[in-house]
């Protein structure tokens, strides 16, 4: 399990990045736009698979969870209500807002660096011999790589400190006994049994938060902070607690 989500964080990108600077040293200039359309076009394909196959069994889910006994509500008012007396709710969307750029700062550098760097490094590099030109394209390409994961770990430490990845609070939610589900959001659901790896109350600020750990398969570990306001978050948490497995 380790191995895969490490050769999915990390090996596919590797895989990926030898494969540009192979086609560029081997191909003409002129194949290049070629092979990263037909890339592009593969890679979308895959991606439309997973994400319809994910979401048609999101919305089965939601069925089972919308049809099943209902045991507590929070209305979107009431929500907005408990939002705005939450002082400390500003800096925490601040926080997150910050990590969240850091991906766009990346970009942004090496939109600058990308015109320097491939004249430095590569040149001329259509004089050269093949292997000579595979070496300059693998250290361009990773050097793009790096940027990302000064990126990710500047991310990863800013997450460590919070404690959680992505912060969503639910405008409002319905707690079935089957899940939670949102009728004015997007199709949110959660099925029970939860996997989280906390559950906490806080009176003082009128919520229960639930802490979701995620596996994606490109960006690894992640967790997602769900949190419902309500004006009873005691009498939620003892409904919850229940259908929620504690673990990591």
């Amino acid at each position: 399990m380790r191995f895969k989500r490490f050769f999915m964080q990390y090996g596919l990108s590797q895989t990926l990045l030898l494969s540009f600077a192979f086609a560029n040293a081997l191909l003409p200039p002129g194949y290049i736009t070629v092979f990263i359309v037909i890339y592009i076009l593969i890679f979308g394909a895959l991606m439309y698979y997973f994400t319809r196959k994910m979401i048609k069994g999101r919305v089965k889910d939601i069925d089972v969870v919308k049809k099943a006994k209902r045991i507590f509500r929070a209305k979107a008012a009431e929500v907005r209500q408990l939002m705005t007396r939450d002082r400390l709710l500003i800096s925490e969307m601040k926080g997150q807002f910050l990590s969240m750029i850091l991906p766009f700062v990346a970009i942004f550098i090496l939109l600058i660096l990308i015109p320097h760097l491939r004249g430095f490094i590569v040149g001329e590099a259509e004089k050269l011999e093949f292997f000579e030109r595979l070496i300059r394209y693998v250290i361009l390409y990773e050097t793009f790589f790096a940027v990302s994961m000064i990126s990710r770990l500047g991310q990863s430490i800013m997450v460590k400190r919070r404690g959680f990845t992505t912060l969503m609070v639910l405008n409002d939610y319905v707690v079935t006994e089957k899940g939670i589900y949102s009728e004015a959001g997007a199709g949110l659901s959660l099925t029970f049994p939860l996997k989280a790896k906390n559950i906490v109350c806080n009176e003082k600020r009128n919520f229960v938060d639930l802490d979701i750990v995620q596996e994606a398969a490109m960006a690894g570990r992640s967790v997602t902070r769900i949190r419902l306001y309500t004006k009873k978050p005691r009498d939620l948490y003892n409904k919850l607690k229940d259908f929620v497995e504690i673990g990591e």
